[in-house]
């Protein structure tokens, strides 16, 4: 379980949640509770030791307090599955960039995230690959 209280916070959240898979079904804004959740399939880099094929898979809840508003561009009417890329503040506005361009965009006002892994890692079918130079 992770904390983020400031954006350099949210670095390590970016690197914890880079290529998850997320579908729209799996997002929820309470504005009453203010809390952006959203359900996650994330890869272990942490624990990977720069190896694609150390690579597990574990489902994580992402959780952000403090939203005012959530602006998606109708991203909660689409059916595609997205692969995260990072998510970081600007402005007082989380933005959590996705695949093909597209981006959540969280208006905040002092605001906290929670990264926390449900169940255990696993090993998936697929693993994401990553190019090194030598």
């Amino acid at each position: 379980k992770l904390r983020a209280l400031d954006d350099s916070d949210l670095l390590i959240f970016s690197e914890c949640i880079y290529d998850a898979i997320l579908l729209p079904t799996e997002l929820n804004y309470d504005h009453k509770t203010k809390q952006f959740a959203m359900a996650i399939e994330r890869f272990t880099w942490e624990s990977a030791d720069g190896k694609d094929y150390n690579l597990m898979q574990v489902l994580s809840i992402l959780l952000v307090n403090g939203v005012e508003k959530v602006e998606t561009k109708d991203y909660f009417k689409s059916n595609t599955i997205n692969n995260l890329i990072s998510i970081s503040n600007v402005d007082n506005n989380i933005l959590i960039l996705l695949n093909d361009d597209q981006v959540l965009n969280l208006k905040v006002i002092e605001w906290s995230c929670i990264l926390r892994d449900v169940g255990k890692p696993w090993f998936p079918a697929i693993t994401p690959t990553h190019f090194k130079n030598d």
